[in-house]
């Protein structure tokens, strides 16, 4: 239980979440400044500088929550946010909700930037990134802010539907509309564009109907290439402008098809639908006995992590596997030879493997240069490491 102490001001309160952020941004700058000339080359360095930014959020986000449970300001956020007009209109129960969130969400937020602005100089170098504060810090502001505003409104929501398994049903909905949504907030959030006419004649016969190709600006490059959107029209394939430029024409084909792979197989709903069963069940205890869901949510949160790192492993190597059959196996695995050149994919090898979203790199190049093209050998087997 927090500690029985009175609220603070707004304005100490305030104060007190900037300096986290500055010194998790400091602290976290200090240690890339020393990574940035790491002996063991670029790759190192940039898998090194992305596990210092991980450790950073996770830092400062744990000593901002502390502060605002301790302080009890999430109590108080929502009392302040009650008493207001928007409050009264939402009612008690969401008013409450949504200040409380936004206690400890805004605070997070500015931890998020802090630490991945620190960090932006040594990115961009070891990665080949044109990366610059002011791109980055524009970016970071606008995913936060439209992802902390969609945050609590779905908050509010929730919090205004009686408790018990009716709140779990429109938590999962409301999952679920985010997710189906995504492929429209991303083509704003990461600035995308439309392929020139080359481009998409060089993929269009790996284009089923309704999934079409985005490209990404390369300033605010998410990853080499992804897919998202669970509704057919909806459907798409983003990929960074960068790999038009370092992969040749089979390569990037490819690492296209492989993404094409996780629509045609449905992988985005698996992972999705995950993540939403243990939400809401997460949210069904805790609104039934909310003093079992902290201890259950610290209990489960190993096991279904390792779980869930299981789930993606699985649905990569069914994507391969599509892949080498669409395009063939090695054309996907020089792509990736290239990429990892390039530090736009960053080999972990077997660290944290329980953990890891993909197989080890090299294991993954090997297998797939061991079928055919098209997958005249045989397709990756699914249950290799």
């Amino acid at each position: 239980a927090p500690l029985a102490l009175p609220f603070v001001p707004p304005a100490a309160a305030v104060g007190a979440y900037l300096l986290v952020a500055l010194a998790t941004g400091g602290a976290v700058r200090w240690c890339a400044r020393r990574y940035h000339d790491d002996p063991e080359g670029d790759g190192e360095t940039a898998y090194r500088l992305r596990r210092l930014r991980r450790r950073g959020v996770l830092v400062g986000g744990g000593v901002v929550a502390a502060v605002t449970v301790t302080f009890r300001v999430g109590t108080a956020a929502g009392d302040a946010l009650a008493g207001t007009p928007a409050g009264t209109a939402l009612g008690d129960p969401a008013a409450a909700a949504v200040g409380a969130a936004a206690a400890y969400l805004v605070p997070v937020a500015l931890v998020v930037l802090a630490t991945r602005l620190a960090t932006v100089p040594h990115r961009g170098a070891a990665r080949n990134l044109r990366l610059r504060y002011r791109d980055v810090a524009a970016w970071e502001v606008e995913r936060s802010g439209v992802g902390v505003v969609g945050l609590l409104a779905a908050v509010g929501a929730i919090a205004a539907v009686p408790a018990g398994w009716p709140r779990a049903v429109v938590a999962v909905g409301l999952a679920f509309l985010a997710t189906a949504l995504a492929p429209v907030a991303l083509v704003v959030a990461l600035r995308t564009r439309w392929p020139t006419d080359d481009e998409r004649h060089l993929v269009a016969d790996l284009l089923p109907p309704g999934v079409a190709l985005r490209v990404v600006d390369n300033r605010t490059r998410v990853g080499s290439a992804f897919a998202a959107g669970v509704v057919p029209g909806v459907e798409r394939v983003f990929v960074t402008e960068a790999l038009f430029d370092v992969l040749d024409d089979d390569e990037l084909r490819a690492v296209v098809a492989h993404e094409v792979g996780h629509h045609e197989r449905h992988h985005v709903l698996l992972r999705f639908s995950l993540v939403a069963v243990a939400a809401a069940a997460a949210l069904g205890v805790a609104s039934v006995a909310p003093d079992l869901a902290l201890a259950g949510v610290l209990v489960g949160v190993v096991p279904f992590s390792v779980l869930l790192a299981w789930v993606v492993r699985r649905t990569e190597r069914s994507a391969d596997d599509y892949a080498v059959r669409a395009v063939g196996g090695p054309a996907l695995a020089d792509a990736l030879d290239t990429l990892a050149a390039h530090r736009y994919v960053l080999d972990t090898g077997e660290r944290f493997a329980p953990f890891a979203y993909h197989p080890p790199l090299r294991k993954r190049i090997e297998a797939l240069r061991r079928t055919g093209p098209g997958g005249s050998d045989g397709a990756v087997d699914p249950s290799a490491a």
